[in-house]
């Protein structure tokens, strides 16, 4: 059992944290992708999630840590023939040209979030990582019509990152709140030597959010330099019509 490191603060966080052997890592990057668990939000917010799954399922991973946490609800699952357990999030790697530490699973921190980043950052910068791309969806935006073609938007830690983005066709999101714990990561990862960027879309796009999963995937294979076959993904993607009407009014209205 570990804790987290950083902080008087963070002392009080329980982490259980098991982790494989140290690992020889090739220019690694760190990818989390964390959904919330609470199910009024999760036909909204589980972009991440449903990334993680599609590339769990298409890559060659190979399961090296297991988290859990106070930080995460206070919950317990019950899984398949009434087995329970507590939430918990895998730190999976992914071989390629680069290599790739995901962190995925049931649940985001919902409590002690700052403490759960100082954590996840702090394993980053023991493996060696220095870009962090961490996955969700917009909070502040007005939705956009369910046919509308997703957009993919960020920011990053620096104007270097943003540049990056930039490159690659990303929004620029600015003069807005980035709440929760997907953009708190990122905020804090320059504090640890580590350039974070933040991907997102518009809400709008009903669940399972397919599309939405294509655009990211795209931009994030060539920012973190990963090849996935998406042919599944677009096969079951629905055809986009023109926005019928605008959005008038911002979620915080």
């Amino acid at each position: 059992m570990k804790y987290a490191e950083g902080s008087a603060d963070s002392r009080n966080m329980w982490i259980d944290f098991e982790e494989s052997e140290s690992l020889q890592l090739k220019d690694p990057a760190m990818l989390v992708a964390l959904s919330t668990s609470m199910p009024q939000y999760r036909a909204l917010y589980s972009q991440a999630r449903e990334l993680a799954d599609y590339m769990l399922k298409k890559l060659q991973t190979v399961k090296v840590g297991t988290v859990r946490s106070s930080a995460f609800p206070p919950e317990v699952l019950v899984r398949e023939g009434g087995v329970s357990s507590l939430p918990e999030s895998g730190v999976y790697l992914v071989r390629g040209r680069r290599d790739i530490l995901l962190v995925a699973g049931d649940t985001s921190p919902m409590d002690e979030q700052y403490e759960f980043a100082q954590f996840i950052l702090g394993k980053g910068k023991e493996a060696g990582v220095k870009e962090l791309f961490s996955i969700g969806a917009r909070w502040a935006e007005n939705p956009v019509p369910p046919e509308a073609e997703p957009q993919a938007s960020g920011f990053s830690t620096d104007s270097a990152g943003v540049a990056m983005l930039e490159k690659h066709g990303v929004k620029i999101i600015g003069e807005e709140p980035a709440p929760f714990f997907a953009s708190i990561v990122v905020a804090m990862a320059k504090d640890y030597g580590i350039r974070g960027y933040k991907l997102s879309v518009d809400h709008g796009e009903p669940s399972p959010h397919t599309r939405s999963v294509i655009k990211l995937l795209e931009v994030l294979g060539e920012l973190a330099g990963f090849d996935i076959d998406l042919t599944e993904l677009r096969s079951k993607a629905l055809p986009v019509a023109p926005p019928s009407r605008s959005p008038n009014s911002s979620i915080y209205h």
